[in-house]
């Protein structure tokens, strides 16, 4: 299910921008403004799953971000003209926001305690199952890129389908349900608040590479092929983010972090300075998909431990901070590369995940301290 939200409503349109372009004349200016348009709708997608995950259970967010995903996917591979195909990537982009934060819940109340950082960091790496099918059937199709669009939907309809009946349609508690309080004492307390930062810093770095890097690689003079092979080793490497759990148990959730933003940070530094080369281009590629995942992962294992009350309204939370970064990212970026060009948007996105390594996971003194602040929701009863 992350897979098809992710890799492909959600990031599909980075990989295929390239023909798009050049098929309905969509200009770098107007691509970064519907990439930021597509994680607008994330966002609102995630501060409505909060109130449906309580009311309904994670079964109800999940089935919807299944069809929203096909319905958005479907209206891009249709599109005329660029307008057409910004509102399906709108549509599409609201299903990752929908998809994501349930599974905080179906983790917390269905997962042994010993194994969830485990399986927390597998459902996370599932974004590079989507981009790891998604690059061979870019590269499959060639320029015709609606058919592509069109194999995403058939696979996020089979993979809705069976997600939405795995889904439990309720927790187990069977006490009537309770929606959080969404106050701004709740989402930013001193225990949240190097996270939330962290993760509006880590969306706008890393959307200008899910937005722009085939184009950069394209533009410096890779083949098509060689461009979209780059995002599928890219996809390929995430898959390592199912290791995270375990490096954070092993290393500790701080360091763990810590190294996977540097590593992203040099990702991003390689593809500015190397994309004219494809073994460099492969290596970025693979360093940015394998750590921009660890990043995610330790994102979530990290939220699980600030916002214990409400697992999934937390999730929507980072989430949410993660999205202001990505709105902002794309937009910013397309005015950058029509002044400065590919290599220094890159490198700018490289600066933005370098400041993130200062608002990190609190070393054991500092989560002494900070227990006692915990961020919790206050519930409303009817």
């Amino acid at each position: 299910m992350i897979a098809v939200t992710f890799g492909f409503a959600r990031y599909g349109y980075g990989l295929l921008l390239p023909q798009m372009q050049a098929d309905l004349g969509i200009t770098p200016r107007a691509a970064g403004l519907t990439a930021s348009a597509g994680y607008a709708s994330y966002l609102i997608a995630n501060l409505s799953v909060i109130w449906m995950t309580v009311r309904l259970g994670p079964r109800w967010p999940i089935g919807l971000a299944a069809a929203l995903a096909a319905i958005g996917m479907t209206l891009v591979a249709a599109a005329g003209t660029s307008l057409a195909a910004q509102v399906g990537v709108v549509v599409a982009g609201t299903a990752a926001g929908l998809a994501f934060p349930p599974y905080a819940d179906i983790v917390d109340q269905h997962v042994p305690a010993a194994r969830r950082a485990l399986v927390w960091s597998t459902i996370s790496s599932g974004t590079g199952w989507g981009v790891a099918i998604g690059g061979p059937v870019a590269i499959g199709f060639g320029d015709d890129w609606r058919l592509a669009w069109l194999v995403f939907v058939v696979l996020a309809v089979g993979a809705g389908v069976l997600a939405t009946v795995c889904a439990p349609s309720r927790g187990r508690d069977s006490r009537r349900p309770q929606v959080p309080q969404l106050s701004w004492t709740w989402f930013v307390c001193p225990k949240s608040r190097p996270l939330l930062l962290s993760s509006v810093l880590i969306g706008a770095g890393s959307a200008v590479w899910w937005t722009f890097s085939v184009e950069a690689l394209h533009t410096a003079g890779l083949a098509a092929g060689e461009a979209k092979s780059a995002y599928a080793v890219c996809g390929a490497a995430s898959l390592l983010a199912s290791l995270s759990g375990s490096v954070v148990d092993r290393i500790g959730l701080r360091n763990s972090y810590l190294g996977a933003c540097a590593l992203l940070t040099a990702a991003l530094v390689l593809i500015a300075v190397g994309a004219r080369q494809f073994i460099i281009a492969l290596l970025a590629a693979a360093l940015f998909g394998a750590f921009y995942s660890a990043v995610v992962a330790t994102q979530g294992i990290w939220s699980a431990d600030v916002f214990a009350s409400r697992p999934s309204a937390g999730l929507a939370a980072v989430n949410t901070a993660l999205t202001i970064g990505t709105i902002a990212g794309p937009a910013a970026a397309g005015l950058l590369i029509n002044r400065s060009g590919y290599p220094a948007t890159l490198l700018a996105a490289a600066s933005v995940v370098a400041i993130s390594v200062v608002f990190c996971p609190p070393s054991a003194r500092r989560r002494e301290i900070l227990a006692a602040h915990r961020c919790r929701a206050t519930p409303i009863r009817d």
